[in-house]
């Protein structure tokens, strides 16, 4: 398909615009935004694809709202052997003309030309490339897809290598195919349609037999298990009436061990008391044998505290004494401690004087030098201050004396050279001066602007030079009005004093650089009024120390006065030490006399109340009295204990675990029994109400119907099915012969897109093509990156470069032409001019139409017919 002329006539905001177009070749058809450059193709699909009284919303979109009229769109196409002429007006009085120019003339008018149009474009051009070989705006970086284009299909296998002859009708097979295989599958695999129906209606089928069997099986279940309840129900009364003896049986050797138990028990309450009464007896005898020995003991104790008391009171007189002389031996020691420091602090403030003495002859030093500084600084800043000569001074005096030389050296070289010899003495007058020349001298110079020589009365002579030897000439004088406004600026009479100048402007810097670090490093971080502040309070500091007062006598005075303090300060502290371990002793040994003291009030007031105690006891019960009852109360308890162990002895004889075992086990089996005879009784009568509803149900003839139809489901399953996976097997086959076909053209795309990048990527340019032609990966300098992770720019290459390796592949007469709009407005300069050299390469074997309204971003297509719509 070629377009060769499109006319639109009040379409949007577009009154009229005729656009002829090359037949091959790129066209760069460019204009500012909302000119209409993406309406020509809208309007060209529209003339293509829609009737002109289509009310459809994208017909509506573009009638003009600036008049009552119709949307007229005309084209002027050629597909395969057809050329024609196509016009359409849409909304108001609509109409459709064709007119067939080739292969031979005919003209057809409404939907009968909207037919033929139809007609001619299925048969020759493949719409599915027409649509995929455009870059719209909107979506410039999405991948593209080729995989449905049967021209660029044929032209791959042609490129492959692939010698099968295709009748052309492959594409129609394969979508009947697909067709039919959507009766019976879903694009997953999964049954849809009369297939998913048959499948359901056998496993429905499937069901109701399973269901009607189960309940079948369910009633033959019920009437097993009524026989079987009967025959348990039997067995369980016979069983009943022998348990029952059992029971009565062990019940009566039960209430005879109840008997002797009860008998134990009270024999066991009988010593239980015994043994309390027993054990209050007991305690009373023991408690009057413990106050008697406390007794003793306390008046003992009482009697042993008098002498260490009386040896306490003396120990503490001694240690009293002790800690007044340690406490005055401490005093002493700290008046001298205080002596001490106070000669150590006086020391310390001699050596701070001196030292300040010293600062201060430091300081003075400094500012002095500080000063010599800053005034030599001063004169070298007044001296560079009188230098007008700078480095970008010298550079262009330089330049201007270079440029001088140059200029005079090539006016040399091609001025002519005028020389005279005089034969004998002759008087010229050369530019008007006159000059004598004797006989045998001669007479030259080079001629630049023109020289006049004249012999007076005899000749005169003019000699004038050459057009490149006035333009030298000029430029010579150029260059020597350049050098003396150089140096007039510099202040400089030639080239050697503006270096003199320079020369010692750079010696003044480096001086100044010097002098501003020696003058940083004295000041530091310090102000020199700070400075000076400073030496004025030290040396006021220092003015009362005495002159003869060495730094070295200082340090010793110091040195022997913190010995001394030392020593003091140890003194001090072994004598404070010493009085505070004789305050201890003394609080020590008082503390004791007063506890020693306590104590025997204690034990003399606890003697007391222990004979209070006692003498109470006895005045109510005698000693004797107490241990005669002790004694009467433990021979009561050994007879009852006596008795206690003959019943338990009996009872044991008797074997009551065993009987108690066996009337547990009589009346659980008893019970259990009783249980399972009335479960029994109660599964027997709701199997038998089951039954009684089951005959109600007709469960037999509901199975052999369901039976009957699951019988015609599988048939309709296996007819339906035999046809839905014939469609499966010949649909998977012809994808595999299409996927087989599809890798084997790949090669010859990637190869096409490979070399058309090179232009822009260079030799190390490779890209990976999946069997639906869409690229899925880009390597470029070793690196491999996947489609979908490149940048914007990149992806837009990548599409323009994928479409223009399609136009190459196909056929001529397949071919369709490629439609760019306003794309590669996400690529660098250096790559825009790159893609240039791809348009050349590929506009000469079809038709590339861009829109843009950036026309410099194709500048660089050399051979491209250029169209400016706001011309």
């Amino acid at each position: 398909m070629r377009l060769h002329r499109l006319v639109l006539t009040n379409y949007r905001g577009v009154a009229h615009r005729e656009i002829e177009f090359p037949e091959r070749g790129v066209v760069v058809v460019s204009g500012a935004n909302e000119i209409g450059k993406s309406s020509m193709i809208e309007a060209l699909d529209l003339l293509l694809e829609s009737k002109d009284r289509s009310a459809k919303k994208d017909v509506k979109q573009v009638k003009p709202t600036h008049a009552d009229v119709g949307a007229e769109v005309t084209a002027e196409i050629s597909t395969g052997p057809y050329r024609f002429v196509y016009h359409k007006r849409f909304h108001k009085a609509p109409e459709t003309g064709l007119t067939v120019l080739a292969p031979r003339r005919e003209q057809l008018t409404g939907d009968e030309a909207h037919e033929r149009v139809r007609a001619m474009l299925a048969e020759t051009m493949d719409t599915g490339l027409w649509q995929a070989q455009r870059v719209l705006q909107a979506a410039s970086t999405a991948a593209v897809d080729l995989s449905g284009c049967d021209a660029l299909s044929r032209a791959l296998d042609v490129a492959a290598g692939d010698t099968a002859t295709l009748s052309g009708t492959e594409p129609i097979l394969i979508e009947r195919i697909d067709t039919e295989y959507a009766r019976y599958f879903t694009p997953t695999g999964r049954p849809t349609g009369e297939w998913a129906a048959a499948v359901s209606a056998l496993a429905d089928a499937d069901a109701e037999v399973t269901r009607c069997t189960e309940l079948l099986a369910e009633v033959e279940e019920r009437v097993q298990r009524h026989a079987e309840l009967s025959e348990q129900l039997a067995g369980l009364t016979a069983d009943q009436v022998a348990a029952d003896a059992r029971q009565r049986a062990a019940q009566g050797a039960g209430a005879t061990i109840t008997a002797l138990r009860e008998q134990l028990r009270a024999a066991e309450l009988e010593a239980t008391t015994a043994e309390a009464t027993g054990a209050v007896a007991e305690t009373a005898r023991t408690e009057r044998v413990r106050l008697r020995d406390e007794l003793e003991s306390r008046s003992a104790a009482v009697a042993a505290l008098d002498p260490e008391i009386g040896e306490a009171v003396k120990a503490g007189a001694v240690a009293e004494n002790a800690s007044d002389a340690a406490d005055l031996a401490a005093a002493k020691a700290d008046r001298e401690l205080a002596a001490a420091a106070e000669r150590v602090e006086t020391a310390r403030r001699v050596v701070e004087l001196l030292a300040a003495r010293d600062e201060a002859d430091r300081l003075a030093d400094r500012l002095a030098r500080i000063e010599v500084t800053e005034r030599d600084l001063e004169q070298v800043l007044a001296q560079l201050a009188g230098i007008v000569v700078t480095e970008p001074a010298l550079r262009r005096i330089e330049d201007a004396a270079a440029a001088l030389d140059r200029a005079q050296a090539s006016l040399a070289a091609i001025s002519a050279s005028l020389e005279f010899i005089a034969a004998a003495d002759v008087e010229l007058v050369i530019d008007g001066e006159r000059t004598l020349l004797p006989t045998g001298q001669s007479w030259s110079t080079t001629v630049t602007d023109g020289t006049q020589v004249d012999l007076p009365g005899l000749l005169s002579v003019r000699v004038m030079p050459g057009d490149s030897a006035r333009a030298a000439s000029a430029k010579s004088a150029a260059a020597q009005d350049e050098l003396a406004d150089a140096l007039a600026a510099a202040k400089a009479a030639d080239l050697a004093e503006a270096r003199g100048a320079d020369q010692r402007r750079r010696e003044l810097q480096g001086r100044r650089d010097q002098l501003t670090a020696a003058l940083a490093a004295l000041r530091g971080d310090d102000d020199v009024a700070a400075l000076r502040a400073r030496l004025a309070q030290l040396r006021g500091d220092h003015s009362d120390l005495a002159a003869e007062v060495t730094p070295e006598a200082a340090r010793a005075d110091r040195d022997a006065a913190e010995a001394l303090r030392t020593q003091a300060d140890t003194d001090c502290q072994s004598r404070r030490q010493a009085a505070m371990d004789a305050a201890a002793r003394r609080t020590e040994t008082a503390t004791r006399v007063t506890l020693l003291k306590d104590k025997a009030a204690t034990q003399r007031a606890e003697l007391e109340a222990v004979s209070s105690r006692l003498a109470t006891a006895r005045g109510l019960v005698s000693d004797e009295d107490v241990t005669a009852n002790a004694e009467a109360h433990r021979e009561a308890l050994r007879v009852v204990q006596q008795r206690v162990a003959a019943l338990s002895e009996e009872l044991g004889a008797a074997a009551p675990d065993a009987i108690d075992a066996e009337l547990a086990a009589a009346d659980a089996a008893a019970q259990e029994l009783r249980t399972r005879h009335a479960e029994t009784a109660r599964e027997l009568h709701e199997v038998q109400v089951e039954l009684a509803v089951f005959g109600t149900q007709g469960r037999r003839g509901r199975l052999d119907a369901a039976q009957t139809a699951r019988e015609h489901a599988a048939a309709e399953h296996d007819r339906i099915g035999q046809r839905a996976r014939a469609v499966s097997l010949l649909r998977s086959t012809m994808n595999r012969h299409r996927d087989d076909t599809r890798r084997r053209y790949v090669e010859p795309f990637r190869a096409e897109i490979q070399r058309l990048g090179g232009y822009v990527f260079g030799a190390d340019f490779e890209v990976d093509v999946d069997t639906d032609l869409k690229i899925s990966a880009r390597t470029l300098d070793g690196r491999t990156v996947p489609y979908e992770s490149l940048s914007g720019g990149a992806k837009e290459q990548l599409g323009i470069l994928t479409r223009l390796a399609g136009a190459t592949l196909v056929a001529k007469e397949d071919s369709v032409p490629v439609v760019i709009d306003d794309a590669l407005g996400f690529t660098d300069p250096d790559r825009l001019e790159k893609m240039g050299a791809v348009f050349d390469a590929v506009g000469a074997a079809g038709q590339v139409i861009v829109l843009t309204c950036s026309p410099d971003r194709y500048r660089s297509v050399k051979d491209a017919h250029r169209i400016d719509l706001s011309a």
